[in-house]
């Protein structure tokens, strides 16, 4: 259930077929990039077929049905803009993992949970959302993407405080 509604708002982020000159995934439809999926028709791409790439190379990989519904909305977002690794690895700092390696594995899930009892979900999901942010605001094509941006990192934590 909580794919479902989470997925409905990252294809709302990600919208249809672009293909933006400053863009480095290049062609993309529904957030899924010719770079990344070089073996994709992009522009052929149903909102069905993205869907499972979502699930499969995305939600399965933070193990999204194992993490409380509102980390897994902030993680899986991240996930989908800037990489799987690179959310995990931020939700690995927000649980105290130094040097975390990008892989939600059972010690991350531990501490996920350990986390949650001790602090709550919301600073669980206010932490991601700020390295998050620290992130993009990092970036050298912020100044081309930033607004839209933050407007969905805020759209993305509003719905993760929906969840708790």
């Amino acid at each position: 259930m909580s794919f479902s509604k989470i997925i409905t708002m990252v294809l709302e982020h990600e919208g249809g077929y672009v293909n933006h000159p400053t863009d480095p995934g290049g062609e993309t439809k529904y957030g899924i990039s010719k770079r990344a999926y070089p073996e994709i028709d992009i522009a052929a791409l149903t909102e069905e077929d993205a869907e499972e790439i979502y699930y499969r190379d995305y939600w399965s990989r933070i193990k999204g049905d194992d993490l409380p519904a509102s980390v897994a909305c902030v993680v899986l977002d991240y996930g989908v803009n800037s990489g799987v690794s690179r959310a995990s690895k931020a939700l690995q700092a927000a649980c105290g993992i130094s040097n975390g390696d990008g892989v939600i594995g059972p010690h991350s899930l531990s501490a996920v949970w350990t986390t949650v009892e001790n602090e709550g979900e919301e600073y669980l999901v206010n932490e991601v959302t700020r390295i998050r942010q620290e992130f993009i605001r990092g970036l050298s094509i912020y100044d081309t993407f930033g607004k839209g941006w933050e407007r969905r990192i805020t759209e993305t934590h509003d719905l993760a405080m929906e969840l708790i």
